[in-house]
């Protein structure tokens, strides 16, 4: 009894022109595939890119909107302490008289309870401008 081996030979020039026809074609397939990918990648990118210019333009209006915020709120605070000032003069210099003194001082308070709640909503404005910043730094950093 005779066996018989076949070997398949390595040289592709002796391989039959069936098997090449279907590694050519394989070989067609996966390059096409990966153009396909690279092709959607492509457009994500873009996409992502888009979005990112819009989050920077949305940043900077959000930035402007705050300083110019920011900017009234201390303009506030300087003309509330200028008046309080005022009101400190008056008192210490005497040219109130009893009544006026108390109302100077009652005043004052409502002064002093306005700045603390101007500095309260920096503070807050302060506090959403860093979570959304944060936010923004988040969303940037997962695409």
């Amino acid at each position: 009894m005779k066996i018989e081996v076949r070997q398949e030979n390595p040289n592709p020039n002796r391989m039959p022109l069936e098997k090449r026809d279907s590694q050519f074609i394989q070989i067609q397939q996966l390059i096409e595939a990966k153009r396909e990918l690279l092709l959607k990648k492509q457009k994500k990118i873009k996409a992502i890119q888009k979005q990112n210019q819009f989050l920077d333009t949305v940043k900077d209006d959000y930035q402007k909107y705050y300083n110019y915020i920011n900017k009234q709120k201390h303009e506030q605070i300087n003309a509330l302490q200028i008046i309080n000032n005022y009101i400190n003069d008056l008192t210490e210099t005497g040219k109130l008289s009893k009544y006026n003194i108390e109302d100077a001082k009652v005043e004052q308070d409502k002064i002093m309870r306005e700045v603390n709640s101007i500095r309260s909503g920096l503070d807050e404005i302060m506090d959403d401008t860093n979570y959304i910043g944060a936010e923004m730094e988040k969303k940037l950093q997962k695409k």
